[in-house]
């Protein structure tokens, strides 16, 4: 019998811990956690990859439940993104939203489609220095599209919950037509109701704490003390970020004008080597951000032929009328590069490009084509028989270095590729290319020194 109580008290104390294990907390010790996603959008355009990244935010704070979503924006137009879509996303979010300008410091501005998302959104705040508008055009492509009405941006309740001397309902009328021609400042926006001014995303925060408001679900309060608040960051991808900077005026330009210059590189270099992949590369991204961005095509094509036009007059070693019609031309066409002001280059940009490829073609590529050719007085015709050491791997053509000089070679059989440190003899010329052959294979008499075949 005691033997029997010993065991029911052993089994008693071995099951104790997993029946703690398994009863339910008490609500009191269980830690209520919110969530806050934020997506920090600063620089360049509200444009197809930004608008994708803010409806994965959007769907996975519904799916988590999320207490809201903080999108800080600054971006001064909108490019090739469906405007009405993205504010009928945020319109029908059952999680609030909020949109804040910032940050401060920064000037920041929400023109176009961003502006008409900041008008959306259910909970709007700008930093002291921010300006909101114009919204025409809300697409930089569509720039004869017809002027938005502001008044269809906005979300069901216009006004910052809670705005003290709110604007008449007319002068807020007359408020959102305004933004839609005009940049509205900070203190425009908060005296008419439409916005909290804030400093950063954590005081807003705080400042939310408590505040009602109507979302698609409904009515809510917010509950973002600092001790039941998780925020969580988001960003662009890589590949959304990637497309997202070949939507960006200076660096679609830049990407255009390197990548053709590595292209044109590649023409006076034997062989296609990593310039010439890399001028692939460069010239590809920067083509698709071009037909993203309102480009004015003949004025690409004019700084098109102005490469060109350099290009020439390096190969024929002119520099002279050929070099300042070159000079102009790619200037005008850079110059006129984009339709919208709002993309306009700057003037430095412009002179430091022009100048750039200026010196790349006249010093750079001239240099280049003079160490191509050899010694100055020597007839490539005299290094028949001598042996070299490959610089550069023959695939089929490269570069030799033979008595001190660097050579433009090509292998006999193209079907060869020569690497780097390989002794070569040199077999036969065509024209300023020396054909080479493996040493070994000559000094044996396998081939003969002046046999092309």
């Amino acid at each position: 019998m005691v033997r029997l109580l010993r065991v029911s008290l052993l089994l008693v104390a071995l099951a104790l811990p997993l029946v703690a294990f398994a009863a339910p907390v008490p609500a009191a010790a269980q830690t209520d956690v919110r969530r806050v996603e934020i997506l920090p959008l600063r620089g360049g355009f509200l444009d197809p990859p930004v608008a994708a990244q803010l409806d994965d935010v959007l769907d996975l704070a519904e799916r988590e439940g999320a207490e809201l979503v903080v999108l800080q924006l600054d971006a001064a137009a909108g490019v090739a993104v469906d405007t009405a879509e993205v504010v009928a996303r945020i319109a029908a979010s059952p999680v609030p939203v909020a949109v804040t300008v910032g940050p401060i410091g920064t000037a920041p501005t929400a023109g176009g489609a961003a502006g008409a998302v900041f008008l959306a959104a259910h909970v709007r705040a700008v930093s002291p220095d921010a300006t909101v508008g114009p919204l025409a055009p809300l697409d930089l492509r569509a720039l004869d599209a017809p002027a938005p009405d502001g008044a269809a941006y906005v979300a069901a309740t216009p006004r910052v919950a809670g705005a003290p001397d709110a604007a008449p309902d007319a002068e807020l009328a007359a408020l959102l037509e305004r933004i839609v021609d005009e940049a509205v400042d900070a203190d425009t926006l908060v005296a008419a109701g439409l916005a909290r001014i804030t400093t950063g995303i954590e005081p807003l925060l705080v400042e939310l704490d408590g505040q009602r408001v109507v979302t698609a679900a409904g009515e809510q309060v917010l509950r973002l003390r600092p001790d039941e608040v998780q925020v969580r960051f988001h960003s662009l991808g890589l590949v959304r970020r990637l497309l997202h900077a070949a939507a960006t005026a200076p660096f679609v330009y830049l990407l255009l004008v390197v990548g053709l210059g590595l292209l044109l590189f590649e023409v006076f270099q034997p062989g296609f080597g990593v310039a010439g992949l890399a001028g692939v590369i460069t010239t590809v991204i920067g083509a698709v951000g071009a037909f993203i961005l309102p480009v004015r095509w003949w004025a690409v094509a004019l700084v098109v032929l102005g490469l060109l036009l350099y290009a020439l007059d390096t190969a024929i070693a002119g520099f002279g009328p050929v070099t300042a019609l070159a000079t102009v031309t790619f200037a005008a066409g850079s110059w006129w590069f984009y339709a919208a002001p709002a993309l306009q280059l700057s003037g430095w940009l412009v002179g430091s490009a022009t100048l750039s490829a200026l010196v790349f073609f006249v010093l750079v590529m001239t240099t280049v084509l003079r160490a191509q050719a050899g010694p100055e007085g020597t007839d490539v015709s005299e290094l028949v028989g001598r042996t070299g050491v490959v610089r550069s791997m023959l695939n089929p053509e490269g570069h030799v270095f033979i008595d001190g000089a660097l050579w433009r070679a090509r292998a006999v059989d193209v079907s060869d590729v020569v690497r780097v440190g390989t002794e070569v003899r040199v077999r036969d010329v065509d024209g300023p290319v020396i054909l080479v052959g493996a040493a070994e294979l000559v000094d044996e008499g396998v081939v003969a020194p002046s046999d092309p075949t």
